[in-house]
């Protein structure tokens, strides 16, 4: 398999096990590419939160969400090309209209966005002095739709078989096997 064309061609088909190994790939690459983004964007490790003064600073959460916003900003800007590739020809082996392929990244967007402008998320006090972050409705609703499409293109594209013979976006990528 040429993996090149796997991340950066619209065109053609393929099938589930070469889907499921682009999302490994992808899964490796996100989760080395935050270790690196997290000291860059000063969210650092875990231990910084056990700090009980930052704890109770509604700017650090302020900070720290702003911070998560722009490395999902990164992400997505470093992986929605390829992974939009690979899903494309993954719904193109199911069928599905071009335009899935595309509208599938909005509630995402849109979240970022949300994060971006600091209406994602609100500081409100649980008691005893301490601040936690909370979604806006808006960032649950979207959230809330994000999980539903995430469910559905697990579904769809994980599991279910493509298409059998020819289809409209080329051969069966199982033809001959």
């Amino acid at each position: 398999m040429d993996w090149k064309w796997l991340f950066t061609s619209f065109d053609g088909r393929i099938g589930r096990q070469s889907w499921w190994i682009g999302v490994v790939i992808f899964i490796v690459a996100a989760i080395a590419l935050n270790f690196i983004l997290w000291p860059i964007l000063g969210m650092g490790t875990m231990g910084m939160m056990s700090d009980p003064t930052k704890m109770q600073d509604p700017n650090f959460w302020s900070g720290f969400m702003r911070a998560a916003a722009f490395q999902r900003l990164i992400m997505l800007a470093i992986f929605i090309y390829p992974a939009t590739a690979l899903m494309g020809k993954r719904l193109n082996d199911r069928d599905r209209p071009e335009w899935v392929k595309f509208a599938i990244w909005i509630p995402n967007i849109l979240m970022t966005l949300l994060g971006l402008l600091g209406l994602g998320w609100t500081v409100s006090d649980i008691g005893n002095g301490v601040m936690m972050p909370q979604m806006s409705g808006l960032a649950w609703l979207l959230s809330v739709i994000s999980l539903v499409v995430g469910i559905w293109l697990l579904v769809e594209l994980g599991f279910l078989r493509g298409t059998d013979g020819n289809n409209r976006f080329g051969a069966d990528p199982l033809a001959g096997k």
